[in-house]
């Protein structure tokens, strides 16, 4: 199995820090061998839709009841997201303590490096991570901390030019993490840390200073996901030992309501259409991935069905994600 390279710049431990910190395709016969091939298998459950993953350093796919790699080794890859006409992906490649953000066809091919961050002093190298895809695709949203000590929001172009930075950090322990578009475009809702405590944020992408606090849960919250209409944002909350996924309806004042409590679960993603949404969560072991299908009371209020399992025992990596490919 591949591990990702040395991770020696010093800012990368709060990065990866941030990640870690706030922490699914078992799959018939389908793993990483000792030799480090890797072959098709079947999941336990088809899958309403495609979804991408990282699995053991590469991008694996869950397609119809199978699941099977995209990319196949050359580069630690990490991340992924699908453009909104589902024909190409961003995602992150490991590179020697530094990373940066290719696009690739769906189908693995015309792979294209859009940033470069590795400088020829160590201290100098640059981290970014989480690339997504503007509702328009025409921009691509990123963190990174190559202006700041910890990562800032940034865009730039699909083709790597005309980067900008959004936030700025307020204070010398700022740092923003997971994010997703809302579907207009107009803002971003984002994991941001204060101190040891994230919350959900709403940044206005034209005027990024306008940005305003969503969540205010004790344990913290974080992994926030716009739904395909709007109205909706899912997250994780910390509540103890637990965590939940919990969704907001921010067109009126209610509370959240939750949709799942596990273990740890991580990176809730709505499905194209808005009817379900993808998870992984801690099983065993491993995380894995799980879907839930969602549907509304006569009162209007969003809930969610039985949890299903879609892998056992087969180790999807937390932290890089996942994502649906419309179409």
């Amino acid at each position: 199995m591949k591990r990702a390279p040395s991770r020696g710049a010093p800012r990368l431990w709060f990065a990866v820090g941030v990640v870690t910190a706030l922490l699914l395709l078992a799959v018939s016969g389908v793993h990483v061998g000792n030799d480090g091939t890797k072959s098709e298998g079947t999941a336990l459950a088809a899958v309403p839709g495609r979804i991408l993953f990282g699995h053991a350093g590469d991008i694996w796919i869950a397609d119809g009841g199978a699941v099977f790699p995209l990319t196949n080794g050359g580069r630690y890859w990490y991340q992924p997201d699908a453009s909104p006409d589902g024909s190409r992906l961003a995602l992150i490649s490991w590179g020697q303590s530094a990373t940066d953000v290719y696009v690739m066809n769906t189908d693995g091919s015309e792979v294209r490096q859009l940033t470069n961050s590795q400088a020829r002093r160590l201290q100098d190298n640059a981290w970014v991570f989480f690339p997504r895809w503007s509702p328009d695709g025409q921009s691509i949203a990123f963190i990174s901390d190559r202006n700041s000590n910890y990562p800032m929001l940034w865009t730039m172009r699909t083709d790597g030019s005309g980067a900008r930075q959004l936030t700025q950090a307020r204070s010398n322990l700022d740092a923003v993490d997971s994010f997703s578009w809302s579907p207009d475009g107009s803002q971003i809702a984002a994991t941001r840390f204060q101190l040891n405590t994230s919350q959900i944020n709403v940044i206005d992408v034209a005027r990024p200073a306008n940005s305003r606090i969503l969540t205010n849960i004790a344990g913290g919250s974080f992994d926030p996901s716009w739904s395909p209409d709007g109205q909706h944002i899912a997250f994780v909350a910390r509540d103890g030992r637990r965590t939940l996924i919990e969704v907001l309806d921010i067109t009126s004042n209610d509370p959240p309501t939750v949709l799942v409590t596990a273990d740890s679960a991580r990176s809730p993603r709505w499905s194209p259409n808005g009817s379900s949404i993808a998870y992984l969560a801690l099983s065993g072991a491993e995380f894995e991935l799980f879907v839930v299908d969602l549907f509304i009371t006569p009162e209007g209020r969003l809930l969610a069905g039985q949890p299903i399992q879609l892998t056992s025992q087969f180790g999807v990596d937390a932290t890089s994600g996942l994502t649906w490919v419309p179409g």
